[in-house]
């Protein structure tokens, strides 16, 4: 059993429709759905469900939303070393109209972790060191993030990220995010992000130029399946299609569940289709039920 850490993002994510025709004060009557989520935090809990001994590094509030997400983190076998501030737990709105998706992102503790508070002792018998792409891109958890990959690398782990959306990448600047990314990084992006990470539209010039830099991977895109790489081996899943679903959380998923089964396997084409089956998984309860 590969022992793995996590740092980074822990949110509840709610979901509704966003009625097309309510007027200004009015009320409407429809589903909504509430569930943990958070980049890091779907990662880890798929990385244990799939076999990994996680321990995930974070922050919530003192609230009960907080309580929530911590609980959901030890029901799926996490070790949650997670912080608690007076700051409210980070909160996403995820609002739908059609095919199309609204997003409120309330941030709120995860930028209250603290790097003076990560015990070092948790790298000691750790093989892997995962990172949201968002705490690249947090001013507030930068600290946490760079000592984290300093004993990552004393410790000689492995490290991967799961980037952010591809307009974050482009507002933070993709110069300024790709340095930094810690060599020898393990890279999870899914098409959008990989044609502004690498610079180009084209899939097989994606992973060509990502793989230069980066030495285990995946491409993710979409109805076309994805694409795996570790050093010159390649490997292409195919799926099979789904109806419209909310795709909140599946890649996070994805890396989870191939993180954990390479770690233990080294088999890329085996890791592959074991982090497509959790990705269908995650994307098996539809966005908002209906009422």
């Amino acid at each position: 059993m590969s022992r793995i850490v996590v740092l980074g993002d822990l949110n509840l994510d709610v979901y509704a429709r966003r009625p097309v025709d309510l007027e200004r004060g009015e009320e409407a009557r429809d589903a909504v759905r509430a569930v943990p989520g958070g980049s890091a935090g779907t990662f880890a809990r798929t990385a244990a469900r799939c076999g990994g001994a996680v321990t995930f590094l974070g922050c919530v509030g003192t609230d009960l939303v907080g309580d929530l997400l911590v609980r959901s983190l030890e029901e799926a076998g996490v070790r949650a070393l997670v912080q608690r501030t007076a700051r409210p737990s980070g909160v996403i709105l995820s609002l739908e109209e059609g095919d199309e998706r609204t997003m409120v992102c309330s941030r709120g503790a995860n930028d209250g972790i603290r790097a003076d508070r990560i015990d070092p002792g948790v790298f000691d018998d750790a093989a892997h060191l995962h990172l949201s792409g968002y705490a690249f891109l947090s001013p507030a958890q930068r600290a946490a993030v760079g000592r984290s990959v300093g004993y990552a690398h004393r410790q000689g782990l492995s490290i991967s990220v799961d980037p952010p959306p591809a307009n974050l990448i482009r507002s933070h600047g993709v110069r300024a995010f790709l340095d930094r990314m810690p060599d020898g990084t393990w890279l999870f992006p899914n098409r959008a992000e990989g044609e502004v990470l690498a610079g180009t539209p084209e899939t097989r010039a994606i992973v060509d130029r990502l793989e230069e830099r980066f030495p285990v991977g995946v491409l993710t895109l979409g109805v076309d399946g994805s694409l795996a790489w570790a050093g010159e081996t390649q490997n292409r899943l195919s799926v099979a299609p789904l109806e419209f679903v909310d795709t909140t959380g599946a890649g996070d998923a994805f890396a989870g569940a191939f993180v954990a089964a390479y770690l233990e396997t080294r088999d890329l084409a085996h890791a592959h289709r074991v982090a497509g089956d959790a990705a269908r998984r995650h994307l098996a309860p539809p966005g908002p039920p209906a009422s």
